[in-house]
């Protein structure tokens, strides 16, 4: 079963298409139907606030969204929940900055803002500013070799004290045997453009030096405990979309909208034609909605603190 932590957003070559386009009016649906399905699922927008531990009726809680997404939904929502905070939302595509601001003055939000900025290459953040910062499925544009610097500038940019705070979808399952063959060659086309990816950066001196960085570690809490994190745990919630589930007919219409977008990048980079994509997909339809239909989604949320403060 296909999950969304994978690099869907990468492209292939320098004028190669995207594996998914994340501009796409079809896959900007996808992201926020998705979004909302799993704040039920997460207790969503944020349910630790109240471990953080800082003193609202002296200072704010300062919060940074990574990848705040098509209309910045998970900043809004955080703002509207809780009147302390103040909330920065950014993003590298300056189409999601600008749906965000709108739905921002839609909404009449006055505690937040929403930038344009390349953080996977740097935050231009002031030092020990920020209460918590907050990454929601970043492995779907970062590159193995990105995170080593992004996790660092979290760390520069946190309060001491404050909480980096990552969701990750890290396995999926489904009964559903047309869904996983599709699934097959999605993991087929990835493979093709990690191949290709790797081909032009191996002669790059900054990706080899970054890499030469991350083989050392052998688990992200590895890599957070040497830039200086403390206090790490992982949560991992399950979330059952099986028949007669509240997920099942938004699981469903996650992988239609999924499979459908990666058709033309199965047909260039796979043996899969397209008469054979429709039967499989006409297939997956009928088995995810049968009432035999079983399957499970893994979301690893992970917590990491700066030393320093109260935690």
């Amino acid at each position: 079963m296909f999950h969304a932590s994978n690099r869907i957003y990468a492209r292939a070559s320098t004028h190669g298409p995207l594996l998914l386009d994340p501009l796409a009016s079809v896959e900007q649906a996808r992201v926020i139907t998705q979004y909302h399905m799993l704040t039920s699922a997460l207790k969503e927008p944020l349910p630790e606030l109240e471990e953080i531990g800082i003193d609202t009726s002296t200072a704010p809680h300062l919060i940074l969204d990574l990848g705040c997404g098509p209309g910045g939904t998970w900043a809004c929502d955080v703002a509207f929940h809780d009147p302390f905070c103040l909330v920065f939302g950014v993003s590298a595509l300056a189409p999601y900055v600008r749906q965000a601001q709108t739905f921002c003055q839609i909404q009449a939000q006055t505690r937040i803002q929403f930038l344009q900025m390349d953080f996977a290459r740097e935050l231009c953040c002031p030092t020990n500013f920020f209460t918590m910062v907050n990454g929601r499925f970043l492995r779907t544009f970062l590159s193995q070799i990105g995170w080593p610097r992004l996790l660092r500038e979290c760390f520069r940019v946190l309060r001491p004290g404050g909480l980096l705070r990552l969701t990750e979808c890290i396995a999926a399952f489904s009964n559903s045997p047309a869904c996983e063959t599709l699934t097959h060659y999605y993991e087929q086309a990835l493979a093709v453009r990690a191949q290709t990816l790797l081909s032009q950066h191996k002669e790059s001196p900054e990706s080899s030096g970054l890499a030469s960085i991350l083989l050392q570690h052998t688990s992200l809490f590895e890599l957070l405990h040497d830039i200086g994190y403390c206090a790490m745990e992982e949560q991992r919630i399950i979330l059952d979309f099986s028949a007669g589930t509240l997920y099942q007919a938004s699981m469903r219409t996650n992988a239609e909208s999924f499979f459908y977008q990666l058709a033309p990048v199965f047909y260039q980079t796979t043996d899969l034609t397209p008469a054979r994509f429709e039967d499989l997909f006409e297939q997956m339809r009928a088995e995810m909605s049968a009432l035999t239909f079983k399957g499970l989604w893994t979301i690893s949320r992970v917590h990491a603190y700066k030393p320093g403060g109260v935690q």
